[in-house]
C-alpha cells in the first residue's frame, strides 16, 4: 500500500491535520499507538473536545 502522508500520533495535532490533508483530498494513514483522543480522555483534559468549522 502507497500513501502520500503518514501522520504519527492520533492527539490534537495529529487530528488537525487528519482534518487538513482530508479537505485538500490528500491520501494519508494516522498512525496511533491506542485509542484515538485516548490521552485526552485519560491522561489530560476531562472536559476538552474537537471542534471543527464544519458544524458536525
Amino acid at each position: 500500500m502507497y500513501t502520500t502522508a503518514i501522520i504519527i500520533g492520533a492527539g490534537h495535532a495529529g487530528l488537525a491535520m487528519n482534518r487538513c490533508l482530508a479537505t485538500h483530498a490528500i491520501d494519508h494513514v494516522v498512525l496511533e499507538r491506542g485509542k484515538v483522543a485516548n490521552s485526552w480522555k485519560t491522561e489530560r483534559w476531562d472536559s476538552l473536545r474537537l471542534l471543527t468549522s464544519s458544524g458536525s
